[in-house]
């Protein structure tokens, strides 16, 4: 009788140990589970805030910036079921922006950041839900924006505008918002001083470099291979095929879209007097302020969509492209490039913004543009977690306060 009672003991004893594994297996599955929709959420936001902070960098645009991050985030959820499920239930993606990153504060401008966050994704729990939790809810959140500046750009258009190596960095011997006529050196114009400039011997058709088949890189400290003395056709060709222009460039043009904003209109008419300075009608003007149009005016036009051409994105039946008149460049030392020299010592970079198209009658191909504080060549970052001068790449950042991005 006492051993009946033992093995009765027993078989209780081996049910509740069944179902403490049952459980203890159901919990790690449902862990599983929370763990893997977390991570699919966070991939979409990361998508998300990268598609953002791209599309406010090209249009300065919040509005275009919050389609481009719904827009991919809607593309993540193919893949994602449940979390498809959750936002055809009303599930929404927040979009903030900030001028910083550190503090992170919604509203503030000119916006240079994006954060992208979801909270409320409820993920379905199976075997824990006889214990009364039928779902936990997971949240997410990415930051993106501009890098520091680059030591290594790429991208860059085959440029290379002669700087002062004695000056201070970031733009020996420019500024921001300085305007400038940048002169060719060349066998008429052999002065490789600053307001000069070389193209890169790429190895490519000069036009189509400059149009925009260059994709090469120029790093801080390293040197460059010149060409001086291009021909005025070339020079005009690559670089006016930002406004649509396609006169002395081969090719389909199809793969050098105009800017968006590309029309006579929006250009400024600059010369250069016969003491070298540019001027607007007989102006002399040094900064962009003094301009009938420059960046803030093209940026102005862009955030309204008040486009010469319809961009691409997010207007799919357009051709234009954003950002196409800005030209990432090589700052450098060009005195090894006068007369037929063959090398450009590289300072450091900096963006260009065409005000308007290379004249075919200016023998010295003169080109017109504003110096900007920064632009989008996806090229190295020096260390750093805040956006700086000079070109830069778009890049994930860890979102304040959260373990997220």
């Amino acid at each position: 009788m006492f051993y009946k009672k033992q093995r009765g003991s027993t078989m209780v004893l081996v049910v509740i140990g069944l179902s403490a594994l049952i459980a203890m297996g159901g919990l790690a599955l449902d862990t599983a589970h929370v763990f893997l929709n977390t991570a699919r959420l966070q991939t979409a936001l990361d998508a998300a805030a990268l598609a953002g902070a791209k599309s406010l960098d090209q249009s300065t645009s919040t509005v275009l910036a919050t389609a481009a991050a719904q827009s991919v985030f809607n593309s993540n959820l193919s893949n994602y079921s449940e979390l498809k499920t959750a936002v055809s239930n009303g599930l929404t993606l927040n979009t903030q922006y900030s001028s910083t990153l550190n503090p992170f504060t919604p509203g503030t401008t000119p916006a240079a950041f994006i954060r992208t966050s979801v909270s409320g994704f409820k993920t379905t729990m199976s075997v824990v839900s006889v214990l009364g939790i039928p779902s936990i809810s997971v949240t997410g959140s990415a930051v993106a924006g501009p890098s520091a500046s680059e030591t290594t750009a790429c991208n860059i258009t085959p440029m290379v505008v002669c700087a002062n190596p004695a000056a201070s960095a970031p733009y020996y011997g420019y500024a921001a918002d300085q305007v400038v006529g940048l002169t060719q050196v060349s066998s008429s114009n052999k002065s490789p001083g600053i307001g000069n400039y070389v193209v890169i011997n790429t190895g490519l058709t000069t036009a189509n470099a400059l149009a925009g088949d260059y994709t090469g890189c120029a790093t801080v400290g390293s040197t460059v291979k010149t060409q001086p003395g291009t021909s005025t056709t070339s020079v005009c060709g690559g670089l006016n095929s930002r406004f649509g222009n396609y006169s002395g460039i081969s090719g389909s043009t199809a793969n050098y879209p105009p800017d968006t904003i590309n029309s006579a209109s929006h250009c400024t008419g600059l010369t250069t007097n016969a003491q070298g300075h540019v001027c607007q009608g007989s102006t002399v003007v040094t900064t962009a302020s003094q301009l009938n149009f420059n960046h803030a005016s093209y940026c102005s036009l862009n955030q309204s969509a008040s486009y010469d051409t319809a961009p691409t994105t997010p207007a799919t039946t357009g051709t234009a492209s954003f950002t196409r008149r800005v030209v990432p460049v090589v700052l450098a030392d060009c005195s090894g490039s006068a007369s037929g020299g063959t090398s450009a010592s590289v300072l450091g970079f900096a963006c260009l913004f065409m005000l308007q198209q290379v004249s075919t009658s200016d023998t010295n191909a003169t080109v017109y543009g504003q110096i900007l504080a920064n632009c989008n060549t996806r090229g190295k970052p020096s260390p750093g977690t805040q956006a700086a001068t000079g070109p830069h790449t778009i890049q994930l950042y860890k979102s304040a306060g959260s373990s997220d991005s």
